[in-house]
C-alpha cells in the first residue's frame, strides 16, 4: 500500500484522542480514514519537526500537523512518533495523535 509508505507494516497509530484507540497496521488506519469519507483533510502540512534519540537509542520525532478542510476550516494536532529504521529507510513505528483544541494560555 503506497499510500502510508511512511509507517512501518505493524504501526500502532493511536488515536485516542478520538474516541478511535489504537489502530494497528494500514488496514486499519485506512479504514479508518476512509470512514471519515468528505471529513478528511484536503490539506495536511507536518511541521516544527523535532527528532531526539533515548538513551536507549529509541528515536522520536514530535511534530505537529495542520489539516484543511474543503469547507476551509483548519485543525491543529501534535504528532508524538517512534520511528524505526527498515531497509527502505526510517519510518514510523508509532503515532500518538494529540489534537490541539484550545489555544496556548500563559
Amino acid at each position: 500500500m503506497r499510500r502510508w509508505r511512511q509507517f512501518c507494516a505493524d504501526v500502532v497509530y493511536d488515536v485516542s484522542a478520538f474516541g478511535l484507540g489504537e489502530l494497528h497496521g494500514y488496514e486499519a488506519i485506512e479504514k479508518s480514514s476512509l470512514a471519515l469519507g468528505d471529513a478528511n483533510p484536503v490539506g495536511h502540512h507536518v511541521t516544527n519537526i523535532c527528532v531526539t534519540e533515548d538513551p536507549d537509542g529509541t528515536v522520536r520525532v514530535r511534530s505537529k500537523g495542520i489539516g484543511v478542510s474543503a469547507s476551509g476550516s483548519v485543525g491543529s494536532v501534535v504528532y508524538e512518533d517512534v520511528v524505526r529504521r527498515e531497509t527502505a529507510g526510517w519510518r514510523i513505528a508509532y503515532r500518538k495523535v494529540i489534537p490541539r483544541r484550545t489555544p496556548l494560555h500563559p
